[in-house]
């Protein structure tokens, strides 16, 4: 008796294409998810203040309303990029002692959100560094 055969054609160009479209959909699921989640993060309202080592209390909803994301589709895979354009987001997430531009003399402790949002991310989840 003959063995049956199991021939699978893909179709490289179509195939491609639908798993692309697929993987862009589930980053996108995922951005969706960890910008919830950044935002509930700094949704604690103020008064009071944060601690130091607390996530930033939110004053005027600036930062939370800041944070997006970006998807690079290229010739050798898909990338996420979550980002906040505040101005201020990385002096609350490390903190700052210094002098900052306009001269003010500055003791900030640092108030992580990104960093604690990061680690209940989907393994595999990682942070890349500014180019």
């Amino acid at each position: 008796m003959a063995t049956p055969k199991l021939q699978l054609k893909i179709r490289k160009v179509a195939f491609t294409k639908k798993v692309k479209k697929r993987i862009v959909f589930n980053m996108k699921t995922l951005a969706v998810f960890i910008i919830a989640d950044l935002q509930r993060e700094v949704s604690t309202p103020y008064p009071p203040a944060s601690r130091v080592g607390e996530a930033p209390h939110r004053r005027s909803g600036t930062l939370k309303r800041g944070f997006g994301f970006k998807i690079k589709e290229g010739i050798f895979g898909v990338s996420l990029r979550i980002f906040t354009d505040v101005p201020y987001s990385r002096r609350l997430e490390f903190g700052m002692v210094g002098t900052d531009r306009l001269g003010r003399n500055i003791n900030q402790g640092p108030r992580p959100y990104w960093r604690p949002v990061l680690s209940r991310a989907p393994i595999g989840v990682g942070v890349a560094k500014d180019p």
